[in-house]
């Protein structure tokens, strides 16, 4: 589309978006109208004065601390941990010695690229994300977490050592995610103890436990830098429906007035108090108290979506800056010419605003944060899960709930994710002052958000659970007694120790009434074998082994159906086998699935991996076992590569979702169908044996297949979505998971080279735009 194009295309929105600025104009917001305690503040906020950098202490001392050992730099958003990463990086290459930088997200290994290029120059730096791979024999390395644990796995198999002298791990506090805390454990456990770590955290409540436990494995001293400085000061506010901007609170807690309304507001509405909210009055409103640029934080895509649709035109902004908005997003619409068809380009051209949240298109998002960043853009609408990734701050945020979806349910923030969403308010060098802003509404509650805000954030907790993939790669260079003592260096272990000590003593209190009762009695020998095999022995009678039929109460034990002794022991048995479970949970766990590798065939009777296991440990996916189930069962033999594509999606989804699809508008949807149906059925001993061994199989639809099918006979981006109806950031992650899955089935040349073949000329009929970009 050309620039008349755009142009006539932003007319016709203005024109159809008339009516809606008219009705609305009655529900402005009182003008200028804030609470008298905000006056002074709102004086103090503006642009710093410009002034050369100067770090700051914590960025000093964390530098210092490296020199002698490890260091876990715990700060607030913003506050400048980067720069401690990039100064280690320099006295690293000033050295000749080499550095990996992880980050738990591709768009930020990108991001951090881009950055690091910049600053110390494109032969220097290298990226390996999967989707991308440039320059990887460059001194610097930055990719996704991981990558970096795959090369472990790759070097513990061969014997060798990773070359690198620092890994920097960003956003540390991962290490607490459920999905993907695993792979930062790994990371942790796995990395050779002569390899420095620096390690850069949002605020830790236990960054010192965590310091503690990095000690105690790798036997290299681990510093703790805190700042709980955050770099631009945050004061919440409060908004009432009239339009008057409040502070939430004072030290007194939830001030008297927002109470008031507070309880009138349920007391009339009975509970169902709701504001619907025309958002474009609220940013004139928010402009005209110089409160912008905001980030409004809803709940869901769809409202993100349609809260566009309420904005007004923006004022029209400086000669210069208009200028600069314009070509910086000509230079953007050059390089990606389909964004030119975004439904959302007007909004963004004409009322500076835009949606950005998972079910976008990546470009598209990129080009938000860019605009965003430069200061170009008033306002963006988001998802709370967006706060955790991504860097663009403002200068306010804008919280209409104090719930977010967790992947199940609406369930009240957490202190950490709070502080993930306001530390996006206020820009270091931009703001003096950043700004939290609580909106009235159904699922707001003011006095959480106050109590939130003064609360330290939860404290990291273990996520690492065994899987398949984990197991197979251990496999490979460790005995099962070895990968024993490797779970026992997990945090999750450390972490339960506490537990254990508490049991031990409930242990102790128990074996002493026992011994009251019985004082010679065998059964003091703190033996938890013995104490099992003698209530076995009351119960069952079929053993020897144990001391009973020698100890002197054995007539009293015995034969009495009913006595404290037998009660005690009971109690000692279920205490001692939950006690092994809290010490061994991971250990058993790893002990269950071997035994399903081996009822398999992936593992020899001996712990040996099998030749099906080597192959099927290079599947470093989350269903390493069905894929390779596919390939053992041929499957993906006498297939064409765009069927491969297809045949390999489903195995991208782990949650049912309905999404219908007209098959007879799939082109050669007999052959899909007849494939997917012969796959499936190849699959059904396995995925019934998972299941009665206790394991979960991923739901296996049909609709991603078809999707990927289309996607690689050339059907256009628009084609696609009208097929398969999902939105195109969906569509896009699906896309670019099944080509990381593709990427694995490459790596089994050396076993199946037509295969491997295959998959590799799948990549380019899906790696193609909108989805992939450099």
């Amino acid at each position: 589309m050309s620039d008349k194009g755009i142009q006539h295309k932003c007319r016709a929105y203005r024109n159809s978006r008339g009516h809606i600025s008219k009705r609305k104009k009655e529900e402005n917001f009182s003008s200028l109208k804030i609470h008298p305690r905000l006056r002074n503040i709102f004086r103090r906020i503006g642009t710093p004065a410009d002034s050369p950098f100067t770090p700051d202490k914590f960025q000093l001392e964390a530098l210092k601390k490296l020199k002698s050992g490890d260091v876990l730099v715990s700060a607030p958003t913003g506050a400048g941990k980067t720069w401690i990463a990039l100064e280690a990086i320099k006295v690293c290459l000033a050295r000749g010695e080499r550095v990996w930088y992880a980050s738990p997200l591709k768009a930020l290994s990108n991001s951090k690229y881009q950055e690091f290029k910049d600053e110390l120059g494109d032969d220097m730096i290298g990226i390996l994300t999967g989707d991308i791979k440039e320059n990887s024999h460059a001194p610097v390395i930055v990719g996704t977490t991981e990558i970096l644990r795959n090369q472990l796995y790759d070097v513990m198999y061969h014997s060798s050592d990773i070359e690198i002298d620092l890994a920097v791990l960003d956003e540390a506090h991962y290490l607490s995610d459920f999905d993907r805390g695993v792979v930062w454990e790994e990371v942790l456990i796995y990395l050779p103890r002569r390899i420095k770590l620096l390690l850069l955290s949002a605020t830790m409540e236990n960054a010192s436990e965590i310091a503690k436990w990095l000690f105690e494995i790798r036997g290299v001293p681990c510093s703790v830098v805190h700042s709980k400085k955050r770099p631009v000061p945050l004061v919440p506010l409060f908004l009432f429906p009239d339009g008057e901007i409040s502070p939430l609170s004072d030290r007194q807690g939830v001030l008297p007035k927002i109470k008031l309304f507070l309880k009138t507001t349920r007391q009339s509405r009975r509970g169902k108090a709701n504001f619907s909210q025309h958002y474009g009055n609220l940013i004139q409103h928010l402009q005209s108290h110089n409160l912008l640029p905001a980030i409004f934080f809803l709940k869901s895509r769809s409202d993100c979506d349609k809260a566009l649709k309420t904005c007004l035109p923006a004022s029209k902004p400086s000669p210069q800056k208009e200028k600069q908005f314009r070509e910086e997003l000509e230079i953007f619409l050059k390089q990606f010419p389909f964004l030119r068809y975004h439904r959302h380009l007007p909004d963004l051209i004409q009322n500076r605003v835009g949606s950005h949240h998972a079910g976008q298109l990546p470009q598209w998002k990129l080009l938000i944060e860019k605009m965003m960043n430069n200061g170009l853009l008033d306002a963006i609408f988001s998802t709370s899960t967006v706060a955790a990734g991504v860097n663009f701050p403002a200068r306010t945020v804008v919280l209409v709930q104090s719930d977010r979806y967790n992947g199940k349910e609406f369930a009240d923030l957490t202190s950490t994710e709070l502080h993930q969403m306001t530390g996006r308010a206020g820009r270091r060098g931009k703001d003096k002052i950043g700004f939290a802003l609580i909106l009235p509404g159904v699922f707001q509650d003011p006095f959480l958000i106050d109590t939130l805000l003064s609360s330290r954030p939860e404290p990291i907790k273990s996520q690492i659970q065994i899987n398949f993939s984990m197991v197979l790669n251990l496999l490979l260079s460790h005995r099962p007694e070895d990968i024993k003592e490797l779970l026992d260096h997990s945090l999750a272990t450390f972490q339960s120790r506490k537990s254990q000590f508490q049991l031990g003593k409930k242990g102790d209190h128990l074996l002493r009434q026992l011994h009251g009762l019985l004082p010679q009695s065998q059964c003091y020998l703190k033996n938890p074998d013995n104490l099992v095999g003698a209530v076995n022995y009351w119960a069952e009678k079929e053993t020897e082994k144990v001391p009973c039929n020698k100890c002197t109460h054995f007539s009293f034990c015995h034969f009495l159906e009913q006595n404290q002794a037998k009660f005690l022991i009971s109690r000692l048995k279920k205490h001692f086998r939950k006690l092994a479970k809290t010490h061994h949970k991971l250990w058993f766990n790893f002990q269950r699935h071997l035994a399903f590798l081996k009822e398999t065939g992936f593992v020899t009777p001996d712990n040996h991996l099998t030749p099906d296991g080597v192959w099927a440990s290079q599947l470093r996916l989350d269903q390493p076992l069905l894929i390779a189930e596919c390939i053992r069962q041929k499957a993906f033999e006498g297939i064409s590569s765009e069927l491969l594509a297809g045949l390999i999606a489903p195995f991208v989804c782990d949650k049912t979702r309905e999404v219908e699809v007209d098959l007879k508008k799939v082109p050669e949807s007999k052959t899909l169908v007849k494939a997917f149906v012969a796959t499936m059925h190849k699959l059904d001993y396995l995925r019934n044996l998972k299941i009665t061994r206790g394991f979960t199989t991923p739901p296996l639809q049909i609709w991603p297949s078809a999707a990927l099918f289309i996607w690689s006979k050339g059907f256009s981006w628009f084609e696609l979505l009208k097929l398969i109806d999902i939105e195109e950031g969906d569509m896009a992650m699906l896309i670019l998971r099944t080509a990381d899955h593709l990427r694995q089935v490459c790596n089994l040349e050396e076993t199946h080279p037509s295969l491997a073949q295959k998959a590799y000329q799948s990549l380019p009929l899906i790696l193609r735009e909108p989805v992939f970009f450099r």
